[in-house]
This record gives structure tokens, C-alpha cells and sequence, in this order.
């Protein structure tokens, strides 16, 4: 990517195929944890670990 250029997480996810909406979450607010303007850093790390977690649960 070139600076610049605005890239959609969800264009990024679907060019991926990364289905597991748990995953997408996670992959959302790690890109950014702290910066989104709501949430600050621990809250998103927090969440981060819960939505790894729910990821594996719906893998199994």
C-alpha cells in the first residue's frame, strides 16, 4: 500500500477469505487497538483475546 491510499478493513478480509466473524473482529481492532476513538488501548487488547478465543470455539 502507498501512503495515501485508503484501504478498507472489510475489502482487506474479504481478499483473504477470512470468514470467522469472530476473527474479523479481532483483525479489525488489532490493526488500530487504542486509536478507534471509543475504546482505549487495554479495552481493545481485552477484546482481542476474547474474540481469539470465540474464534476457536467456532472452528471446532
Amino acid at each position: 500500500m502507498k501512503p495515501g491510499v485508503f484501504v478498507d478493513v472489510y475489502d482487506v478480509l474479504q481478499a483473504w477469505a477470512v470468514t470467522n466473524p469472530a476473527l474479523q473482529h479481532l483483525i479489525k481492532k488489532a490493526l488500530a487497538p487504542g486509536q478507534r476513538g471509543h475504546k482505549d488501548l487495554e479495552t481493545d487488547m481485552n477484546d482481542i483475546v476474547a474474540s481469539a478465543q470465540r474464534a476457536k470455539e467456532l472452528e471446532q
